[in-house]
């Protein structure tokens, strides 16, 4: 079973805000019930509906009633049909009111009580009358199809406009998704006739040019004024029939994003950001948000120094855009802290030593001496996390510091309504998000490059391909390393081939002395000895073979124990005669054996016999002969002659080794070679993967990425010192080198880079660059292991930002910005991909309003759409213009961390804060409203 998680803020709902009822004079089937009205409005979906029966009040309060235990939201409403030109508008009113209220908008309409009801009944006031008298009484105004009969194609394009731009028209319904396609063409467009003649049933006079004309002009305007377009049911009784019934309710609807509870301020507040929290069904038939796999849900914080002991803070978020407001002095960042302090992520602020000393100090123990520190021995943080819709609680005790804090995990089961220890080792690492203050993205901006490390997170399989990437570079340095080895291994060479020569000499002048034939001989039976005593101690291994198989060759007949008798009695004479043939080849094996035994030592006594014996014997007797003359004629060194025979054996054994050795070097460089290709092939392949990622997510009209292969200076200089072990001198040579590098393509010139190191280490003359002759003998004393790193040596790709000033039409380099400017470069940039959640800290801090209209809203705004963001702010764009789906307003006038507030911008309490918070008060607002109404 799936649990619906619930969440804070504002949210789509599937409407239909054109609906008849029973009270419609033209609805076919007047048996319907209010329930069958509201379990068709449910059957197909609906969260809100209005009740727009023609020119009545009627259905209203019934219907209101039936929707109470379904949860179904009813604004009630009514179609009104204006003036002889009978255009409909429909006006909606608050979900609290009733048919009274409705009846008094009507009574000043004209509409008689005996005419609720009747389609052709009319008001005798035109519609800017009406809409003003709407306005009046807190009603909205949406014009009815207005792309069809009865819509607004019979007013001048004038009255048109006054309407859409004085009226507060913010919406209006379309009917024909044709007229909303781009490039649609007015005239000559047969095919768009003929669905609209057979969508209206062939109706006279015909549907033409002219009747299209009329109809898209309403749809024209509209969309330049960036109206919000609704489409509604109207509900029909059937296809194409112009009576009203049950079947059509839902079969057209609008998304409309809204607050928990929706109201008509909610309706208000979407029209008049239409882009964000409107979309009809031509846009998407399907809701049009789906929840991020990982959002925070909470926050709650207890027993510190910073909030009341009698009630915990507990600051709930929205899985979209969440803003926390309040004044200097409200503690709005705290909560970020809490959050950073929890999760122990502090490695992104390494660097930024203020940053880092501020969050240390605060999520710590307090300490009474220095009175820094927040935390105190019953303090406990928690924070709730949603993971693939399952709902996860981190829980923060015993605090001592971000490094000495007992963390707990928990997994609400909903079967039991009860939290579970999750003990799942490492899951708290899959509770990712992202954190940046103002000043880590100004850091970010003063080096782009740091943002490398993002774009790697961000790509499917990169870190496999790093690892793949490591392990080539652990190939390259062992094979260069077992090279090494092997050059040390034939350094010998020349010697032992000097060595067997001066051996070879002295067996000569041996063998002239008469013995060196009878030594040859001796030789060369003692080799066919070995030979024969080989095969002899293999027919030994056979006939022990046969042994072992003999012995284990074992078969014990059936056990019939468990055999009913007349069975065992039949079974039994089978496996009998079974066991005596086994018996019998068992024999077999047996007689076989003694046949080879016999045959083996027949063999050792007929070589005893054998001629091949006699010459032996023969040799040998010669040898011992000769020797005693030899000795007796006074050459007694006969035994060293032995001696230079086995040294000129092992030598020429030890020879026959390096050269193998030096055959296999070939390979092994070729093996090498191929491992520092592959290196540059997978760095290449990086590369690509970045700028195919870059390219996908991270251009629009405002900034522009991009990634140069080998390019970063910084890093080349970086590695390149690390591996001489230099990290501050040498400059004048380093920079030469660098020059050098990155004067042409890299890939290339990184060659004559190592080249240099190679002329040098070869006392070669280097003329590719001046080197000086300290930098000469520092190459000379590098290690073969900082030589085989500078084989490897690449720059890292360079990451570069490029921004379009405002009213520019080129690009320029981010480094020429200003500081603004490169801020918001990188917050857009920050925003513009990546699935976890995203907190931000004021991150609008030194930037002008025009910055964060133009570009941070617009860009939280679709950031909003695919990942949680949790913002800081001061700057009323953020909340107000980014639309955000829960706004927190923190208290300034406390001593400790509390709410004031909290939810959307519907809310009135809401818009009071944002007011006096970020506008200077209404009064200010108001005033500045005033002095800028006439600014064109």
């Amino acid at each position: 079973m799936t649990y619906k998680i619930e969440f804070k803020g504002t949210r789509w709902y599937k409407c239909d805000f054109h609906i008849h009822t029973t009270a419609s004079e033209c609805f076919q089937d007047k048996e319907i019930t209010a329930k069958q009205w509201v379990d068709k409005a449910i059957e197909k979906g609906l969260d809100c509906v209005a009740i727009t029966d023609h020119n009545s009040s009627l259905g209203i309060d019934e219907i209101k009633e039936a929707a109470k235990e379904y949860g179904l939201t009813v604004f009630p409403g009514v179609e009104l049909t204006c003036d002889t030109s009978k255009i409909h508008l429909l006006i909606l009113f608050d979900t609290d009111k009733t048919s009274a209220d409705v009846n008094y908008f009507l009574a000043r309409t004209d509409i008689k009580s005996e005419d609720y009801g009747k389609q052709g009944t009319i008001t005798t006031k035109s519609i800017l009358q009406i809409a003003e008298l709407a306005q009046n009484d807190g009603a909205l105004v949406i014009p009815a199809h207005i792309d069809e009969y009865n819509g607004l194609g019979a007013i001048s394009v004038d009255i048109l406009k006054k309407l859409y731009s004085d009226y507060g028209i913010n919406a209006v319904q379309v009917v024909h998704k044709e007229f909303l396609e781009r490039g649609f063409q007015i005239t000559g467009n047969s095919e768009l006739k003929a669905l609209l003649n057979n969508y209206y049933s062939n109706p006279n006079p015909a549907i033409d040019d002219a009747t299209i004309k009329e109809w898209y002009t309403p749809v024209k305007y509209a969309l330049e004024a960036n109206l919000g377009i609704l489409t509604f049911s109207d509900n029909p009784h059937e296809p194409n029939n112009s009576k009203h019934g049950l079947w059509g309710i839902g079969e057209k609807y609008s998304w409309i994003k809204m607050d928990k509870s929706p109201s008509l301020e909610g309706l208000r507040q979407a029209f008049l950001l239409p882009d964000f929290r409107v979309k009809n069904m031509f846009d998407s038939e399907d809701r049009p948000y789906i929840l991020p796999d990982l959002w925070i849900k909470s926050l709650r914080i207890s027993n510190t120094t910073v909030t009341d002991d009698s009630h915990p803070l507990q600051v709930e978020f929205s899985p979209q855009l969440n803003t926390i407001i309040g004044g200097r002095g409200s503690g709005k960042s705290s909560i970020l802290r809490f959050i950073r302090g929890v999760f122990n992520r502090n490695e992104d602020i390494q660097t930024l030593n203020d940053i880092l000393n501020d969050q240390v100090e605060f999520y710590k123990k307090t300490d009474n001496r220095t009175k820094k520190g927040v935390l105190t021995d019953t303090s406990v943080v928690e924070v709730e996390f949603v993971r693939n819709e399952e709902l996860y609680k981190v829980s923060a005790e015993n605090i001592t510091s971000s490094t000495s804090q007992d963390i707990s995990i928990f997994k609400f089961n909903y079967s039991l309504g009860d939290w579970e220890v999750e003990d799942s080792e490492g899951f708290i690492d899959f509770l990712q998000f992202e954190q940046y203050s103002q000043k880590q993205i100004y850091e970010i901006a003063q080096e782009p490059n740091s943002l490398r490390e993002r774009i790697d997170n961000s790509i499917e399989n990169f870190v496999q391909l790093k690892r793949d990437r490591q392990l080539l570079r652990t190939s390259f340095l062992e094979k260069a390393a077992t090279l090494r080895t092997k050059y040390q291994q034939i350094a010998g060479k020349g010697k032992l081939q000097t060595e067997i020569k001066d051996i070879e000499e002295q067996i000569r002048k041996y063998q002239q002395s008469g013995i060196s034939q009878l030594l040859t001989g001796r030789e060369k039976f003692t080799t066919q000895k070995s030979t024969i005593s080989n095969f002899m101690n293999k027919l030994k291994e056979k006939e022990d073979s046969l042994i072992t198989l003999i012995n284990d060759f074992q078969l014990e007949d059936i056990n019939y124990v468990t055999f009913d008798k007349i069975h065992s009695d039949e079974l039994s004479l089978y496996s009998k005669d079974t066991i005596d043939t086994f018996i019998q080849i068992k024999q077999g094996l047996e007689n076989q054996r003694v046949k080879l035994n016999k045959a083996r030592v027949d063999f050792s006594n007929n070589v005893v016999k054998s001629q091949w014996k006699k010459d032996f014997d023969v040799n040998q007797a010669e040898l011992e002969t000769k020797k005693q003359e030899l000795e007796k004629a006074g050459i007694n060194d006969i035994a060293n002659f032995e001696k230079l025979n086995a040294a000129k054996e092992a030598k020429e054994k030890e020879l026959a080794s390096v050269v193998i050795i030096e055959q296999s070097i070939a390979q092994e460089i070729a093996q090498k070679d191929s491992f520092q290709e592959q290196y540059l092939l997978k760095t290449k392949e990086i590369t690509s993967l970045r700028q195919s990622f870059v390219a996908q997510n991270m251009q629009d009209d405002r900034v522009k990425v991009s990634v140069k292969p080998f390019r970063n200076k910084t890093d080349f200089e970086n590695k390149l010192r690390s591996i001489l072990q230099r990290p501050n001198s040498y400059d004048t040579d380093i920079d030469n080198l660098i020059s050098l590098c990155f004067q042409g393509n890299v890939e290339q010139k990184i060659k004559s880079v190592r080249k240099v190191f190679k002329d040098i280490l070869a006392e070669t003359t280097v003329t590719d660059v001046v080197i000086s002759g300290h930098f000469i003998n520092l190459v000379k004393g590098l290690s073969n292991e900082q030589i085989d790193e500078i084989e490897l040596l690449l720059p890292e790709d360079e990451i570069e930002i490029q921004y379009k000033p405002t009213g520019a039409s080129t690009f320029k380099p981010l480094s020429t910005a200003s500081a603004g400017q490169k801020t918001t470069a990188i917050l857009t940039f920050i925003l513009s991909q990546g699935l976890i959640p995203l907190i931000l800290d004021q991150p609008e801090d030194d930037l002008d309003n025009r910055l964060v209209y133009e570009l941070v809203v617009d860009r939280l705004n679709k950031a909003k759409d695919h990942r949680q963001i949790i913002v800081v702010t001061h700057n009323a764009n953020i909340p107000v213009n980014g639309d955000s789906e829960f706004i927190i307003s923190m208290n300034s006038e406390s001593k400790k961390l509390s709410k004031i507030c909290s939810g959307s911008v519907e809310k009135a309490e809401i818009k009071k804060e944002i007011c006096d918070v970020m506008e200077g008060s209404e009064k200010a607002f108001k005033m500045r409203y005033r002095r800028y109404e006439h600014i064109r």
